[in-house]
């Protein structure tokens, strides 16, 4: 870790270009515990293999002939995919806030959809803040 609050986390070896980017902006825009760094790091391993894939992918054919003679798609394809799923999902868990969120409000996809929903439906009285209908009587213990 590092040594004083303003000295940024060094980066694990072994990173390439795009982990190496991830981990350098990441690690400058959000303060970590010592769990997230090492979500953070197995993110970039992540982006690196994405990379590396990638380039694979790009040199082969899309398809290929299965075990029974069939065509079937690159089972890099399929790899990828989980890649991103995988650097998805831990970068969520890292907490990252999308544009126009407060640093408080960090909303589930399915949180966010609502809130658009119901914006659409009921218009900007629906992002208000929920207020009761009665103010409490006083003595009332609510």
């Amino acid at each position: 870790m590092a040594d004083d609050e303003n000295t940024p986390t060094p980066a694990p070896d072994g990173l390439g270009e795009r982990g190496l980017r991830l981990w350098t902006d990441t690690v400058a825009e959000l303060e970590m515990d010592p769990d997230e760094l090492l979500l953070l790091e197995e993110a970039a391993h992540l982006a690196d293999e994405l990379d590396e894939m990638g380039t694979l992918l790009a040199n082969s054919a899309m398809l290929s002939t299965g075990s029974r003679g069939q065509v079937v798609a690159n089972p890099l394809i399929r790899e990828i995919r989980g890649h991103r799923l995988a650097l998805s999902r831990i970068l969520r868990q890292l907490g990252a806030t999308r544009p126009g969120e407060d640093e408080q409000e960090r909303l589930t996809p399915s949180q966010r959809g609502r809130k658009a929903a119901m914006a659409r439906h009921h218009g900007a009285r629906s992002l208000a803040p929920v207020r009761p209908m009665w103010p409490p009587r006083e003595g009332d213990a609510s």
